[in-house]
């Protein structure tokens, strides 16, 4: 068998280009010797730890904690203190790296030729981004060759230092959470999928299961698929998925459909790395067979996903079409039953010369999530979205931001199904298990504003005694207060349509003169209330999503002189429960007739949105009319348009098996039909939960 890949040897590169090459520095005996007590297993750490220097790969975090016995013998040895650093930044301790390197150039500043390079890599690492640019550059700008690709990637480290400095000044409320190790291990856990009830998480795993696991070039294991599920609210200890999901090969999966019975599995034993097919009959999965479609190539595709239609599907290749370069984010549509559209490359909204990685769609499908070394990344893989707007284009890719996104490589981005203000993602991140682990995260509602009391003026009249003297008062000279800058916030609560008890759901401020999203917040879990900042008097669509809640949209209008510093918004959602009626506002049919008019279709899509975000969900449209005429007319007019309304969501994708429609006529009445705006209300367009 010609290839048998893993995927991480196509996500991430273990030794950043730039970084494999350093200096061979030599530590010397009577250097690092400075008395008799405690050399010899001093000595003998730097002995291992040198064993484990020349091994490279996983072993730099051995030699790293060998090096650092060691410095408790002699912390002041230049070249001791340089090999511990850039073990420590080559492993799992890159936060741990800075120090080590800024001594031994303060001991040593000619130690070697790419210490400044090391250093700045490391205060990146750090935090320190100003510091890390500042020895970058100096790097640069000193003696020696420097091959055109170093320099090319060295600016590359510089542009996400200043990405790093503008996307870590507005620090995300979020809670977040590894995993742990019931999931996570020593070694690499990523490419995590979850079940439609979010009770079940497949993830991948370079662990080692027996004696016989094969090993690598990059000494780590092949890959496996393991499997959890959520137990009292917690995750139980990760078992293997099945024997064949467990093999001597590596395989990762990558989509799971509704019904948990299809997994697209990555097979590194296809190619350079296929995607395949594992079909789970009787809780058993079978063996990846070949997927229905033209996207595999001689490279490796890496990525996929489908949207909840099941007529679009995207995916990572190397070896595409119309590259930008590295792994690029391509898409394909569904013609017909059985016919594909040929894949199409994502353009330069969405791919950069560098790799793209872990693409997902939202449940509605305006969302695509996915990771990037490109754009505006702070370091390594950035976890970016971007949103479709109204004329079905892509808009640019927004970074996360910060703590989502690190210095190191956060990819894998996985909102859980219906409530997307709750998420999955994999990180390398400092503090983690070791190498790649899996987090939750959630988005928290934001702080409080404390408004800032002045303290009051001292007094001008001071008491002694009996004796009262009175200070004369010389009044300053008034200074004119510069214009203080007006912020205009949207504020409001989020309530249950029942019970009026409070909602934490995620809002997003969408410009309507744009379709992207201006703005995030949620609202708060115990009150419901939130504010959120706008950026202008102008109109905006907000969208609200709860997890257990229908979403719903809201358009806010405020116009140029409104002169108020808040503007409320007050929305209820509706709990999602099986027998649960909803009305549909502004179906408007033509006279007498089962036609929609154009006015009608801002809510049917809403009912798509609504449709597309609980996959699961059925539902029965029904149809009402006022009294007015023959009950047997009315019957069959308030079928056909519930009719009507079920061709339209079939049109934009609905799977018809998911829809039911009834016609009632004039049969269950909501409103009094003696008068003209009782009758109006009775004539309406109802949908009820048949199945969630």
């Amino acid at each position: 068998m010609k290839y048998i890949l893993y995927m991480t040897a196509v996500v991430l590169l273990v030794i950043p280009h730039g970084l494999q090459a350093q200096t061979d520095v030599k530590i010397r005996k009577s250097e690092f010797r400075k008395g008799r007590d405690g050399f010899r297993d001093a000595w003998k750490h730097i002995q291992n730890g040198d064993k484990y220097f020349e091994t490279k790969g996983v072993w730099y975090g051995n030699a790293y904690e060998e090096y650092l016995r060691a410095t408790a013998y002699n912390e002041e040895n230049a070249e001791l203190n340089y090999k511990t650093g850039v073990a420590a930044l080559l492993s799992d301790n890159k936060d741990e790296a800075a120090g080590f390197l800024l001594k031994a150039f303060q001991i040593k500043n000619d130690i070697t030729d790419d210490v400044l390079l090391f250093t700045g890599r490391a205060l990146q690492y750090a935090g320190r981004y100003q510091e890390a640019i500042e020895n970058l550059n100096s790097y640069l700008e000193s003696k020696g060759r420097k091959k055109k690709d170093e320099i090319a990637q060295i600016k590359k480290y510089i542009d996400e230092c200043g990405s790093a400095l503008m996307v870590t000044e507005d620090t995300l409320r979020v809670d977040l959470l590894n995993l742990g190790s019931g999931i996570n291990s020593g070694a690499d856990e990523y490419s995590e999928v979850l079940s439609r009830d979010n009770s079940t998480i497949y993830f991948a795993s370079r662990r080692q299961l027996s004696k016989s696991s094969t090993l690598y070039d990059d000494t780590r294991y092949d890959e496996n698929i393991f499997l959890s599920s959520m137990v009292n609210g917690k995750w139980s200890p990760a078992v293997t998925a099945g024997k064949m999901l467990t093999t001597p090969l590596c395989e990762a999966p990558l989509y799971l459909n509704p019904t948990g019975e299809e997994m697209y599995v990555y097979t590194g034993y296809q190619n350079e790395g296929d995607i395949r097919i594992a079909v789970n009959k009787k809780g058993k999965w079978r063996a990846p067979a070949p997927v229905p479609f033209k996207i595999n190539t001689g490279g490796s595709e890496t990525s996929f996903t489908l949207s909840s239609s099941g007529m679009e599907l995207w995916y990572v290749s190397n070896k595409g079409k119309d590259s930008y370069g590295g792994k690029d984010i391509y898409f394909a549509k569904k013609l017909n039953e059985r016919k594909w559209s040929k894949p199409v490359n994502a353009g330069p909204v969405i791919n950069t010369p560098y790799d793209e990685e872990s693409v997902r769609l939202s449940e509605r499908g305006d969302t695509l999530w996915f990771a990037s070394r490109g754009h505006n990344s702070i370091g390594g893989y950035d976890i970016f979205y971007s949103v479709k707007n109204q004329m079905g284009e892509w808009t640019g890719a927004v970074n996360c931001g910060y703590p989502i996104n690190t210095p190191w490589d956060d990819l894998f981005y996985h909102p859980s199904w219906g409530d997307d203000s709750t998420f999955y993602f994999v990180s390398n991140r400092s503090g983690g298990m070791g190498g790649l682990d899996i987090y939750s995260g959630r988005l928290l509602p934001p702080e409080p504003v404390v408004i800032p009391v002045e303290p009051p003026k001292p007094d001008t009249v001071v008491v002694r005694d009996t004796i009262v003297i009175v200070k004369e008062v010389i009044p300053e000279p008034v200074v004119p207060e510069p214009p203080k800058e007006s912020f205009l916030y949207l504020i409001g609560r989020i309530s249950d349509s029942e019970t009026g008890d409070p909602v934490l759901a995620k809002i997003d401020i969408i410009d309507l003169a744009t379709d992207l999203v201006v703005a995030t917040t949620a609202s708060s879990d115990a009150d419901g209330t939130y504010r959120v900042r706008l950026p202008s008097k102008k109109s905006y669509m907000v969208d609200l999503r709860a997890s257990g809640f229908l979403s719903d949209m809201k358009q806010v209008n405020i116009s140029d002189n409104y002169q108020g510093e808040s503007f409320n918004l007050d929305a209820s959602l509706i709990k999602v429960k099986v027998g649960k009626k909803v009305v549909l506002n502004n179906i408007l049919f033509q006279t007498g007739k089962s036609i929609l008019t154009t006015g009608s279709y801002t809510e049917l899509d809403r009912l798509v949105g609504i449709l597309n975000d609980n996959p699961l969900m059925k539902i029965e449209i029904c149809g009402h009319t006022d009294n007015t005429g023959s009950l047997q007319l009315n019957l069959k007019l308030s079928e056909d348009r519930a009719k009507s309304v079920v061709e339209y969501l079939v049109q934009k994708g609905i799977d018809r098996a998911r829809l039911e429609y009834k016609g009632f006529g004039p049969q269950q009445p909501i409103a009094d039909n003696t008068t003209s705006e009782g009758r109006t209300i009775n004539r309406r367009v109802e949908f009820k939960i048949l199945e969630f």
